[in-house]
């Protein structure tokens, strides 16, 4: 899985767990920054360096690469490409993109998701996505909202991508079930 595939399955991870209607509507591009994918709760779970990573990522995601979502109006979607096959890219901010939105591909949610974009499709509620109890303290979880953390623990709930090969780890996991790699800090959280 690629850092931009990573980086659309988080934000269709966290779209589902809000609402999964909202998978399939227009997602203002200023709600994901602010409210759906925060740089701040979400660069661990992403294994982003810094916030000039994560920009790289939505300027990539908004411009249509992959063809993981389709943005309106064309022109942002445009301005983002033109960065992106820039040697020296403006990342500081998208023009236009307080009325920019994207709307998620339904192809690439299955070809991302595979078997378990089935799960995108449950009732309010039964999100299927996220744990219902943290597993590394077993406390309940919210299931009305996306969760990172554990609200008892602090611990990650959130799948960890692996340093060496980028397979999904659970929390809580010392080594890689892919490549047999040591797992640095897995779930936990920040002292």
């Amino acid at each position: 899985m690629t850092d931009l595939e990573r980086f659309f399955e988080r934000l269709v991870r966290n779209l589902a767990a809000i609402d999964q209607q909202k998978v399939k509507q227009p997602i203002a591009v200023l709600d994901i920054k602010s409210k759906i994918l925060p740089y701040r709760t979400n660069r661990r779970a992403l294994a982003l360096e810094g916030t000039e990573d994560y920009e790289e990522l939505l300027v990539r995601l908004v411009s249509m690469e992959g063809g993981l979502v389709t943005t309106v109006p064309q022109d942002v979607a445009d301005w983002c490409a033109r960065q992106m096959a820039s040697l020296t890219p403006d990342l500081s901010g998208i023009p236009g993109q307080a009325a920019a939105t994207i709307t998620v591909n339904p192809e690439a949610v299955a070809r991302i998701f595979g078997s378990r974009a089935d799960s995108l499709a449950q009732p309010t509620g039964t999100t299927g996505i996220g744990p219902e109890a943290c597993p590394h303290c077993q406390a309940k979880l919210p299931t009305n909202r996306a969760v990172n953390f554990c609200v008892s623990c602090g611990r990650s709930v959130t799948l960890i991508p692996c340093d060496s090969c980028g397979a999904d780890l659970d929390p809580g996991w010392r080594y890689c079930a892919n490549c047999g790699a040591e797992v640095s800090e897995a779930g936990a959280a920040p002292a």
